[in-house]
């Protein structure tokens, strides 16, 4: 295994460190304006093939990343475990159906429903990364909702949604 492979399997079981030196649980804990404000854990959590512009610390997903993802259970759960957390900092909640709006859910608290915001382009990332992670239901089910709760409660855009829908392309 490539050393970008290692370090991101390593740290996706909770078994190494990111490029600050967090653990993957430590990041879980973190509350939403800690999540909100920082932005270079978001490449550990879930990784795409494309290195970012302003990135150049975080693995990207290799063909081999993707076989371990493919193989090993623990490693699609801790991302499930991740995106969970995700779901929360985003407002939603997941249901026996897939998910939904969570009670407090509103523009002031979940910047997400607003034109613009960068938090588009993490929900792009997180819809990629887990389609190529061997979990497109998930993938999937969380594009519809982040869509039909974006487009009705809040004021995202259709060029937004069309770049959702392309993440799994």
């Amino acid at each position: 295994m490539d050393a970008n492979a290692s370090k991101l399997i390593l740290f996706t079981l909770g078994e190494g460190p990111d490029h600050q030196g967090r653990l993957i649980d430590d990041i879980r804990g973190w509350n939403n304006e800690a999540l909100e404000s920082t932005h270079d854990y978001i490449q550990w959590l879930f990784p795409i093939p494309e290195k970012g512009e302003h990135n150049d610390f975080a693995p990207v997903l290799t063909e081999t990343s993707m076989l371990w993802f493919s193989r090993i259970p623990d490693l699609r759960e801790q991302q499930t475990r991740s995106f969970h957390r995700m779901l929360n900092f985003f407002g939603l909640k997941a249901m026996t159906s897939g998910f939904d709006a969570g009670v407090h859910l509103n523009e002031r608290h979940h910047p997400w429903l607003r034109r613009f915001d960068h938090n588009h382009r993490r929900i792009s990332r997180i819809i990629r990364s887990l389609h190529l992670c061997h979990q497109p239901e998930l993938a999937a089910s969380f594009r519809q909702v982040v869509t039909r709760i974006g487009q009705q409660q809040g004021d995202v855009s259709d060029a937004t949604v069309r770049f959702w829908n392309e993440a799994t392309a």
